[in-house]
């Protein structure tokens, strides 16, 4: 099945450059708040700030972009030429600005310009596999794609520690910046624009317009179940740390195993669903991964052991498999005939999710303690769950 992939037009280049920019974000990520609060001097209030205006431009770039994407003469190829252009000067902001201020400023501009890169390439790869003779193996071939983006993300923290020692912060963002830029050639030099093929309506049918998310519920049902998804799993990502080092007084270095492990399983997860996914439907799997991953967190409550969470990480990389790799099939299923449109809405999910997670991760274990939070993240993943009961992938013909 895998072989048949390597036909389709472009997708070696998607697999290599998933990879790439997997590991360009991980280089930076982890390091990035030593650097915004030792080097430039922001109080890790102020870093949060920054965070939550940065998704906040992502999510009005991208969904600014997606209401012409889909649309004749609109050309996926620049327009992600550009966003990763934009995301190499918000990167390089490290070596001209020193101003916390002007540096929030910049980063978050230029950062918010970057943000279509992603769900343009998506919706790139998902128009070259309909093209294709593997249109059947669509959903394999998103989650391969994905599970080579989490393959460069368990290098990058290696390569950006490595960095970090010998060339000190100026070597992990210009690492980042350079994979940028190498992304950014190859796809000048080696990409081909795939033309959708136009579906031709016979005079009793109309055209199809783009969606609108405010208004068609068989769209905000769906992006409302997967923020409830991203905000469990970034409430769990902001407080396991502390629930691990200042609950159960164990030591750091459980941290790095706990998400060393969970990375590490979640590609062959990915690899394997994305065969499942030819025999069930997405929805499907989806509600299982609510379950094992909601299974997940509301143990965390129950058992207070660092060992039962190593254990139980098999259960949160099947759950960030299933909603990473098969999240945006999902989606672009819903939507057949708007791929840019269905790639920005998973990825718009995943950043309001993130945004509430963090503000309602903090509020939360200051309310209810470190000790209880994660059964409030099991009870959004519940509430995700529940929404999902009422969706189903619809076709675009059907609506019009």
């Amino acid at each position: 099945m895998f072989k048949n992939l390597l036909s389709i037009k472009n997708y070696v280049l998607f697999l290599i450059n998933m990879t790439l920019l997997g590991m360009a974000l991980a280089i930076t990520v982890p390091f990035f708040v030593l650097y915004a609060t030792q080097e430039l001097g922001m109080t890790r209030g102020l870093y949060g700030v920054m965070m939550a205006l940065f998704a906040l431009a992502g999510f009005g770039v991208n969904t600014i972009v997606a209401r012409f994407s889909d649309r004749a003469g609109f050309s996926r190829k620049y327009m992600i030429m550009f966003s990763l252009a934009m995301a190499s000067v918000a990167f390089s902001m490290y070596y001209f600005v020193s101003n916390p201020y002007l540096f929030i400023a910049l980063y978050v501009f230029f950062g918010g310009m970057a943000a279509p890169a992603m769900p343009q390439m998506y919706a790139s790869a998902r128009e070259s596999i309909n093209a294709s003779a593997s249109s059947k193996n669509a959903v394999f071939a998103n989650t391969v794609l994905r599970s080579m983006f989490s393959f460069g993300f368990l290098f990058g923290p290696l390569v950006g520690t490595v960095l970090l020692k010998h060339f000190g912060f100026g070597g992990i963002f210009g690492g980042t910046v350079v994979i940028y830029w190498v992304v950014f050639i190859t796809f000048l030099i080696f990409f081909h624009e795939v033309k959708p093929e136009k579906i031709v309506y016979n005079s009793n049918r109309v055209e199809p317009v783009a969606p609108n998310l405010a208004k068609d519920m068989y769209l905000l049902v769906p992006f409302l179940a997967f923020v409830f998804l991203h905000v469990g799993q970034w409430m769990y990502t902001l407080n396991m740390p502390l629930f691990v080092t200042e609950f159960l007084n164990a030591d750091e270095s459980n941290v790095g195993y706990l998400a060393s492990l969970c990375a590490g399983l979640e590609v062959p997860f990915m690899i394997i669903l994305g065969i499942l996914a030819s025999r069930f439907q997405t929805r499907t799997l989806l509600m299982i991964g609510g379950v094992l991953g909601g299974a997940y967190y509301f143990s965390i409550g129950v058992f207070d052991s660092v060992t039962a969470m190593l254990v139980g990480q098999v259960l949160l990389a099947f759950f960030l498999a299933i909603l990473l790799g098969l999240g945006i099939s999902y989606f672009q299923d819903i939507l057949p005939d708007f791929p840019g449109y269905a790639s920005t809405l998973f990825s718009n999910a995943m950043i309001v999710g993130q945004l509430v997670g963090n503000l309602l991760g903090g509020v939360m274990s200051n309310i209810v303690g470190l000790g209880n939070v994660f059964f409030v993240s099991s009870g959004f993943i519940l509430l995700a769950f529940i929404l999902l009961i009422f969706t189903k992938p619809v076709k675009m013909e059907d609506i019009a």
